[in-house]
This record gives C-alpha cells, sequence and structure tokens, in this order.
C-alpha cells in the first residue's frame, strides 16, 4: 500500500496533456487578414403604447405592450400584454376595487365579459395604428 501511495504522489506531479499546442508550433501560419462574415442580424424592439377611452362616467386607460421583430416581409408584430386602467373623477382607481363596484352595477361576472370586450377592442386599435405591420 505505502508503495501505491508514493507512485500515487510521483504520478499526480506530472500532469502532462499531449497534444498540439498552437502558440508552440513554430511553423504554423494563421490567416490575421481572413474575413468576419455578419451572418445574422436580430433586431427586437419592445412596444409600449397607451390609448385611453371616455365611456361617460369613467375613462379606462390601457397600455398595450408589443415585441415587434424586423424580417423580411415588414415586422412580425406580438401583443405580450394588455393593462387596463379605470379612473372616475379623474382618479386612478384600484383595480379590484373598480371591478367590484361595475358588478355592483352590472352584476356578477359582468366585469369580466366587460374587461374582455375592452381588451379586444384596444388591441384591434393598436394594430390600425401601429407603423409596425407586414409589407
Amino acid at each position: 500500500m505505502a508503495r501505491w501511495r508514493s507512485w500515487l504522489s510521483r504520478e499526480s506531479h506530472k500532469l502532462e496533456v499531449e497534444g498540439s499546442n498552437p502558440s508552440c508550433a513554430p511553423n504554423l501560419k494563421l490567416n490575421k487578414m481572413s474575413k468576419i462574415i455578419k451572418v445574422q442580424e436580430i433586431v427586437d424592439y419592445s412596444v409600449s403604447t397607451t390609448f385611453t377611452k371616455d365611456l361617460g362616467l369613467f375613462q379606462v386607460k390601457a397600455t398595450i405592450w408589443s415585441c415587434v421583430n424586423e424580417c423580411e416581409n415588414g415586422y412580425d408584430n406580438e401583443i405580450t400584454e394588455t393593462e387596463l386602467m379605470f379612473i372616475l373623477n379623474g382618479k386612478v382607481c384600484k383595480y379590484l376595487g373598480f371591478r367590484e363596484l361595475y358588478e355592483k352595477l352590472y352584476g356578477v361576472n359582468k366585469f369580466n365579459e366587460f374587461r374582455d370586450d375592452l381588451v379586444v377592442e384596444f388591441e384591434e386599435e393598436y394594430f390600425k395604428q401601429s407603423p409596425y405591420k407586414t409589407k
């Protein structure tokens, strides 16, 4: 066992990697004038667009977040999120408070329908007005 340990300790200090080492090769010629070729460039934009709509008793402010990618035939424009804010008497309402008020006025689960209709309406308007269109 002692013989094995002494051999192991001697061999562990002989860490050599076999193979070629380009920095040590005297006859290796590197072409320093080779061209770098651009293969691809992807241009992405994160776009935030805000709209408002006056509904008489209150106003709705919608912020639409989208990701726009430049492509061969124009742009690929994808909405990632639509955020609604409700404004009553010029003050921003808490979302849950406005939802509770709306459902007390118009009925249970009516707010979800109202919200979904607003989101569709704002997103359609976004695509109408967006300068990032597919050609």
